[in-house]
C-alpha cells in the first residue's frame, strides 16, 4: 500500500499497519463536524450523471460498473478530479490494481487528491472502510475495475453496509468502480458499457469525459437526486 505525502507524483511507502495510516490521517486532516447532506449531490461535469440528477448522491454509495474496455472509467476519473480542485475540495482515491496514472492530468489537479495504492482486495476494502469515515473529504472513490467479478462475489454483503453506513455520517459520495454488479447496498448503479473507437483518442480528453454515455441499473428511492 502506498500514500502520496505531498502530491501523487511525489511517493513514499504508506505504513504497514491500519492503524498506522490512520494516525497519519488524523495528524495531516484534523476532524471535521459531517454537514447535513439528505438529498444533496455533488456536481461532477459528467453531462450523463449531472443531467440525471446534479451530480453524484452525497452520503451514499454509486456503483459504476465497467464491463466494457476503454469504457471510459480513467477519463472520468481525470474529470472528477479537475471539477474537486475547482470546488476545492479533497479526494480519497483507493486504487486496488494501481490503475491511476498520475501523469496523464495536470498536476494542479492532484493537489488535493490522497492517492492510496492499495495491495489487492482485501486492503482496498480495509482502506476504504477507514477514508469513508473522514469527514474532511469531498469525494471518495474506491477503484475496484480491475479485480476479477470472482472476487468481489466472495465478499461479505456486510462489507457493503459497513461503507454504507460511514458515509451517511460523514456525508461524502463514494464512488465505487467495478467490472460488474457486486455492490448490494449501492442506491445508484450506472454501468459504462460502450468501448472507445481508437478514433476517438484524437479527441480532446474531457470531451470524451464530459461525454461519456452510460445506462441506469438501479436508481433507489433513498439515494434519489435533489
Amino acid at each position: 500500500m502506498w500514500l502520496s505525502e505531498e502530491t501523487p507524483t511525489t511517493m513514499t511507502r504508506a505504513p504497514a499497519t491500519i492503524a498506522a495510516l490512520r494516525q497519519v490521517l488524523a495528524d495531516r486532516f484534523p476532524s471535521t463536524e459531517p454537514a447535513s447532506v439528505a438529498g444533496d449531490v455533488l456536481p461532477t461535469g459528467w453531462t450523463f450523471l449531472d443531467e440525471l440528477g446534479g451530480g453524484l448522491p452525497k452520503g451514499a454509495l454509486t456503483e459504476l460498473t465497467c464491463t466494457a474496455p476503454s469504457g471510459g472509467f480513467q477519463l472520468l476519473l481525470g474529470l472528477l478530479l479537475r471539477e474537486m480542485r475547482a470546488q476545492n475540495q479533497r479526494v480519497a482515491l483507493v486504487d486496488a490494481a494501481d490503475g491511476f496514472d498520475p501523469g496523464s492530468w495536470p498536476a494542479d489537479w492532484l493537489e488535493h487528491l490522497v492517492w492510496v495504492r492499495a495491495q489487492g482486495l482485501p486492503q482496498a476494502m480495509q482502506v476504504a472502510d477507514l477514508l469513508a469515515r473522514d469527514a474532511n473529504f469531498g469525494l471518495l472513490v474506491l477503484d475496484l475495475s480491475r479485480t476479477s467479478p470472482r472476487e468481489l462475489n466472495r465478499l461479505p454483503s456486510a462489507q457493503w453496509y459497513r461503507l454504507q453506513r460511514a458515509v451517511e455520517h460523514t456525508g461524502a459520495p463514494l464512488l465505487v468502480a467495478t467490472p460488474a454488479s457486486a455492490v448490494p447496498s449501492a442506491g445508484l448503479r450506472l454501468n459504462l458499457e460502450r468501448s472507445h473507437a481508437l478514433e476517438s483518442m484524437q479527441e480532446p480528453r474531457l470531451a470524451l469525459a464530459a461525454g461519456l454515455p452510460a445506462t441506469v441499473q438501479r436508481q433507489r428511492r433513498q439515494a434519489a437526486f435533489a
